[in-house]
């Protein structure tokens, strides 16, 4: 076996683009034959190789999550199965367990053993999302039985030999067997040409070769992940991100919360997430190998980003996730809706990441993505058939166009895509129409719905459409949220305001008629006041709701956070977005503190009022929590020499011996290293109905509020928190930053 040392540098160059290569041929292959739309246009699947013992050499462009989960499926089907029934060449094993591997029973994996000469060498994955497993329609379930089909390594393909018994018992407990079956074709075909294209490599290279090069893949994956730790100030970052699950047992809207705590030390770094709520008892809970697998999309999107795609880069990254949370829930709980609990996960962890790299001195860093204003309603999930009377079994995946958060340098990008694949997109409208019972009459951008600041965070999208052509169509329908989900970074909103998500019943006769008429509505806000349909939230939330023919749905996106005051943006970059669409003149005023006429230009005498009313209302009407606005000199400017900036407004600063907190801008001290500056800094609570100009769609209050933090000296806004009485305490804000002694 060849020394990793040793290896032809070139020879390994040539391996290691010429293995990426193989592997996109795998992945292709699979959006070529797949029957899913989610697939074959959003991206949602990965081929991947691995050692002889389970541990990832490389993943390909694709689901992250899905590569990252996979290492443990093949390492406990060599457990279970390695002698009995054992692997022989040609095997592929199918497994959707996500107790195991994976987010949901939705994720489903084929593995393949690699033999050379009758020896195993290596594994090869294809994973791919297959909306529809059998059991409970989505939104219902309470158990993981409930989900739908559960296997642990069947041998879909033996020695070679397709095997029609298996490949019947997976897709006969489905809805639409022609659908899963091409899933499943698809990945079995993925790992064909993946295959194939690894042997070559080994004939060409030699099984020696192979093998020392996969290794130094790991370890060169996980040499550079250290070298970037050790780059890094040490010191600890804490994130609390909310979000919303249906209470089955009590009714209604339950908030939970989860909260990270990041502590870097040398090239190692910890992640604890103790505090996060309790597991939920509907399907919003995520596994531990669930969400493992989310943290590593995190750590790739953000901090290992020019690490090669394998096991390797996680070494330095240890983790503690407490059982019987949401994000290590105990068997059997239910799980479908683990990737969006799985969203609230990665956004608090790369919260503390932006903030940490920010920290060592890198503008290469952007907020949080994929806020959302309120979670709920009418959701993606849809039942029932088509106009041809083909089964409907699948999800709109429109999120995968989320916005991404603004960056210290430029605003986030509008539908700029997932954190889960770097190379994913949205199903183009026609082909929406073509497989599900929809006539869209509107996609646009969101208005509004980037999160404020500096730099905006990028907008989603919205979409009106009705429903035709079908008598039984339904979707998955919890309580609305009620509050924000989301992260701001230094004084940028969290997520966007506003956003219509219902079901308006209408009458199909004269909705009709002034469709051929060629009148249709194109923003949320015309469906009620002129006539197009009648809100309607049901009386009791079963976890699904019937959309008789002719009622239109109202959808939106999340958007990206916010970076830094809103007050601080560029007001023609405020004037632009109102021309485009992507921000309305009340927020513009409201909080960008920017006026612009009724003929679209920036007023900058009333602008430069509106800002200075503004900062005068922060001074007045905020209050700090400690009763004092600073517990070093109240209201004395720093003199000491910085030595560490964490903030754009904030630093560390060595003076008389002690490490103090300071206002980059107006020099106001507010405590010791060790204190929580937001303890100092004015505090003011933003009601959220206010703010946004609306409720819910149910009518129901928000259960949360925005908590604005200014700095005494300047008013500069510094942090903006979500608040949630039920599930925060009001006397001890996050502690966001902390610094090693």
């Amino acid at each position: 076996m060849a020394d990793n040392t040793e290896l032809d540098p070139v020879k390994y160059e040539m391996f290691l683009h010429r293995l990426w290569a193989i592997g996109e041929e795998g992945r292709s292959s699979i959006q070529k034959v797949t029957a899913s739309p989610i697939v074959a246009q959003g991206g949602e699947c990965m081929a991947s190789f691995y050692t002889g013992e389970g541990e990832m050499i490389l993943a390909c462009s694709g689901h992250l999550r899905f590569a990252a989960a996979t290492s443990d499926a093949i390492k406990k089907v060599i457990e279970w199965y390695g002698e009995s029934p054992g692997f022989f060449d040609g095997d592929q094993l199918f497994f959707n367990d996500p107790y195991i591997a994976g987010a949901h029973t939705y994720d489903m994996l084929i593995m393949k053993p690699i033999f050379h000469d009758g020896v195993l060498t290596n594994w090869i994955a294809s994973s791919i999302h297959t909306a529809d497993t059998g059991g409970s329609m989505r939104g219902v379930a309470t158990e993981i039985y409930h989900e739908g089909i559960r296997i642990q390594g069947a041998k879909v393909v033996e020695k070679g030999e397709f095997r029609e018994d298996a490949f019947r018992c997976l897709t006969q407990q489905c809805r639409d067997p022609e659908y899963v079956g091409q899933d499943i074709r698809s990945q079995i075909a993925s790992n064909n040409v993946c295959a194939r294209g690894f042997l070559e490599l080994v004939e060409k290279f030699g099984l020696d070769f192979i093998e020392g090069a996969g290794r130094k893949v790991i370890e060169d994956s996980e040499r550079m992940a250290r070298a970037r730790l050790r780059d890094l100030p040490d010191g600890h970052w804490t994130s609390v991100i909310p979000g919303t699950a249906w209470d089955r047992k009590g009714g209604g809207v339950k908030p939970y919360h989860v909260v990270c705590r990041l502590e870097k030390k040398g090239e190692e770094m910890h992640l604890d997430f103790s505090g996060t709520s309790g597991q939920m008892n509907d399907m919003s809970n995520s596994t531990l190998a669930g969400t493992m697998a989310q943290l590593a999309v995190a750590l790739t999107d953000f901090l290992f980003w020019d690490v090669p795609w394998s096991d390797g880069k996680f070494k330095p990254v240890s983790v503690t996730i407490p059982e019987g949370s949401i994000l290590n829930c105990r068997f059997p709980a239910a799980c479908g809706n683990a990737p969006a609990v799985g969203v609230t996960a990665k956004v608090a962890l790369h919260d503390c990441i932006s903030r940490m790299l920010y920290t060592g001195g890198s503008d290469d860093i952007n907020a949080a993505w994929q806020g959302i204003w309120y979670g709920g309603g009418p959701l993606a999930f849809y039942g029932g058939h088509n106009r041809e009377g083909l089964v409907t079994a699948q999800g709109l995946y429109d999120g995968h166009g989320a916005g991404f958060g603004a960056t210290p340098v430029r605003d986030g990008v509008p539908c700029g895509g997932n954190m889960n694949i770097p190379g994913g997109g949205v199903s183009d409208i026609e082909r929406i129409e073509m497989q599900y019972p929809f006539i869209y009459f509107t996609r646009n951008h969101h208005v509004d719905g980037g999160g404020a600041g500096k730099n905006a965070g990028g907008t989603g999208s919205y979409r009106i459409y009705m429903i035709f052509g079908t008598q039984d169509c339904s979707v998955n329908y919890p309580p609305y949220g009620c509050l924000p989900e989301g992260a701001g970074l230094f004084g940028g909103y969290p997520t966007g305001i506003g956003g219509t998500r219902a079901v308006f019943h209408t009458d199909g006769e004269s909705l009709l008629e002034r469709l051929r008429a060629g009148d249709y509505p194109l923003q949320p806000g015309q469906l009620e006041p002129e006539g197009w349909g009648a809100l309607a939230h049901p009386d009791q939330i079963q976890g699904r709701v019937p959309l008789p023919e002719h009622c239109i749905v109202a959808d939106f996106v999340g958007g990206g956070g916010g970076f830094g005051d809103p007050l601080e943006r560029d007001p023609e970059k405020v004037r632009r977005d109102i021309r485009v669409g992507v921000a309305s003149r009340r927020i513009a005023e409201e909080v960008f503190g920017v006026v612009v006429t009724e003929d679209g230009a920036v007023d900058a005498e009333a602008t430069t009022a509106r800002r200075e009313a503004i900062r005068a209302e922060r001074l007045t009407e905020g209050a700090p929590l400690a009763g004092a606005t600073s517990a070093v000199t109240n209201g004395a400017r720093a003199a000491g020499t910085e030595e560490l900036r964490f903030h754009p407004c904030l630093a560390i600063a060595g003076e008389d011996g002690r490490r103090v907190i300071h206002c980059t801008r107006c020099g106001h001290r507010y405590c010791e290293a060790h204190d929580n500056y937001k303890r100092y800094a004015l505090r003011r609570k933003r009601d959220l109905e206010e703010l946004s100009g609306q409720k819910v769609p149910s009518g129901e209050p928000y259960i949360a509020s925005f908590i604005e933090y200014y700095c005494p000296g300047c008013a500069a806004m510094l942090q903006v928190d979500t608040f949630c009485p039920e599930l925060d305490d009001e006397s001890d804000p996050v502690r966001d930053f902390g610094l090693e002694a």
